[in-house]
């Protein structure tokens, strides 16, 4: 009677656990993942932070940092990601995403629960309008004020990351971890905050290429493509023709214009206005890689949703 029974489970329930437990084993690496890159920027960005501190404290040039990089090298010859390149990259980090950018990132998410062409507008247009450049500098030297009544005639005392990173902000390193994870800034990879580090963009334009490519599941290679090619202007800075609006209700057709990365690039080069079939045919060969760019912004449910109302419109 067992065996029978465990032959019945093998036939009818086994290949469905199993997938269930493969699933759960999958999912679970990715979280892994997720969670190990996320300390690791948070690891990054603590790094910046102290290394700005202490050349403004003691007034170090930027040479501090290839000096450190090679200390690292000599002392801790297993670790690696502590290059002058990419030491320099921690506090561009650092200095670009103070507790208040993220704390404002936090918040942007919160407003763009639903978002539409408009509210995404604005709050790029708040954040790049935000007055957060010289935060750090600002805190650093408030630090520095309050060491300095406490040591008037020896150096400050060099303590170590975490509780130096808490007395800039003045708050417990836990809290500030909370901050830093729940932001977006945690949710792409090294390489990609490098590619939009490298790109000097405004604050807001920055934070929405940061969200589309989490959203997207970009490479950094493609993310650096969306930037150059000017996504956000394409997307969003452009008005884009659709009949959304006059066939379905404000959400919806909010949301479907967001979604659709229109437009759609069909400018052939040297077709005729009128292109018959086996034009337009040479032209996308000719042209394949620009129009992969294109299609790389739209996940294939999102064409479907938009094209369904312009179908549904073109029939009434």
């Amino acid at each position: 009677m067992e065996n029978n029974k465990e032959h019945h489970i093998e036939k009818t329930n086994f290949d469905v656990f199993v997938h269930a437990v493969g699933s759960e084993i999958e999912q679970a690496q990715v979280r892994l993942i997720t969670a190990a890159n996320a300390q690791m920027l948070f690891h990054y960005w603590k790094m910046g932070n102290y290394i700005l501190y202490y050349q403004n404290l003691y007034g170090w040039g930027s040479k501090i940092i290839k000096q450190l990089a090679k200390a690292i090298r000599f002392n801790y010859p297993e670790k690696k990601g502590y290059s002058e390149r990419n030491l320099t990259y921690m506090c561009q980090f650092a200095r670009s995403y103070p507790l208040s950018v993220l704390r404002s990132f936090i918040d942007t998410d919160a407003k763009l629960s639903v978002p539409n062409i408009q509210n995404v507008t604005d709050e790029v247009l708040r954040l790049n309008n935000g007055q957060f450049t010289q935060e750090l500098t600002a805190q650093i030297q408030s630090v520095e004020c309050q060491e300095l009544e406490f040591t008037q005639e020896a150096p400050a005392q060099i303590q170590n990351v975490e509780k130096n990173v808490s007395a800039i902000y003045k708050m417990d390193i836990r809290d500030i971890e909370k901050v830093f994870l729940t932001s977006p800034v945690a949710r792409i990879n090294w390489a990609s905050q490098m590619v939009i580090l490298d790109s000097s963009l405004p604050l807001g334009i920055g934070y929405w290429y940061m969200k589309q490519s989490v959203e997207m599941g970009w490479s950094s290679n493609v993310l650096k493509m969306q930037i150059e090619t000017n996504l956000y202007n394409r997307q969003i800075s452009n008005n884009k023709v659709n009949n959304f609006t006059a066939t379905l209700p404000a959400p919806q057709s909010d949301l479907a214009n967001y979604l659709l990365k229109d437009p759609y690039i069909f400018d052939l080069a040297g077709t005729k206005e009128k292109a018959d079939e086996r034009d337009i045919e040479e032209q996308l060969v000719k042209h394949v890689t620009r129009y992969l760019l294109e299609l790389l912004c739209k996940p294939l449910h999102n064409i479907s949703y938009a094209n369904k109302f312009i179908m549904q419109s073109d029939l009434n």
